[in-house]
């Protein structure tokens, strides 16, 4: 995954380069290449890839939650007697991992050193979300002169544009909304919109902090804990309003 993070970084650096200096010399070829490089830069962090465990942990547990309570409807309906075979719409038509592969594969992730296992299964879907991101809207807002962005640790942020939040948000999803600082004076929003394209606009004073509020929030959340970082965490707090 190392040398997959470099190849990325490597072949991007010329198309995020000419992201920030001059979005009119952005090609088709440009386009895909960053779409990758956007994806790669969601998964790749730490937080990112313990997020996903946590995913699969919760998942494990509802999946086996609603396998139970199928097993206990069809014990007490073969026991009152009933047709089973009325039940047979309630279950998936060939399933592609059965619910012993699910576990044991879920306890992998959850065991000591699972993260590589949870990073291998988020490096698989690079191309799945590439292609999300390349049908997605780009704008790139510019910083008035005097006047800097804000980066972070965990440069990319996805989020719902109907809530601002983060939880149940998604690629695939009609409200998805990436950002990014992709420098100190230029900013990212990529969102779904009838008018693709990426274009270039300034933002006034108040919409840099704004974007900058919103880059140390999500840092606060994803980045910083009091147990790790008490120090950063508080002088972050100090900053919202």
């Amino acid at each position: 995954m190392d040398e997959l993070n470099k190849y990325i970084e490597s072949e991007g650096s010329p198309s995020y380069t000419r992201l920030i200096k001059d979005i009119k010399s952005i090609t088709d070829y440009d386009w895909h290449v960053l779409s990758f490089v956007f994806v790669n830069i969601f998964v790749r962090t730490p937080a990112h890839i313990e997020e996903w465990r946590n995913v699969m942990s919760k998942a494990t547990d509802d999946l086996n939650a609603k396998a139970k309570k199928m097993i206990d409807v069809l014990m007490s309906a073969s026991l009152e007697g009933k047709e089973i075979s009325e039940f047979r719409s309630e279950i998936s038509d060939g399933p592609s991992t059965t619910l012993q592969q699910w576990n044991a594969h879920a306890a992998r992730v959850k065991a000591l050193g699972g993260h590589r296992i949870a990073a291998y299964d988020l490096f698989s879907a690079l191309p799945d979300i590439a292609e999300c991101i390349r049908q997605m809207t780009f704008i790139v807002w510019e910083a008035p002169s005097n006047y800097f962005l804000l980066t972070s640790d965990r440069p990319l942020v996805l989020q719902s544009r109907k809530t601002g939040s983060r939880a149940h948000a998604g690629w695939a999803k009609p409200d998805a909304l990436g950002t990014i600082a992709v420098s100190p004076s230029r900013f990212l929003t990529m969102f779904y919109c009838k008018l693709s394209g990426i274009y270039l606009l300034k933002a006034t004073p108040i919409q840099v902090a704004g974007l900058n509020l919103e880059t140390i929030k999500f840092a606060t959340n994803e980045i910083y804990s009091s147990f790790e970082c008490p120090k950063a965490l508080h002088w972050m707090k100090g900053l919202e309003i």
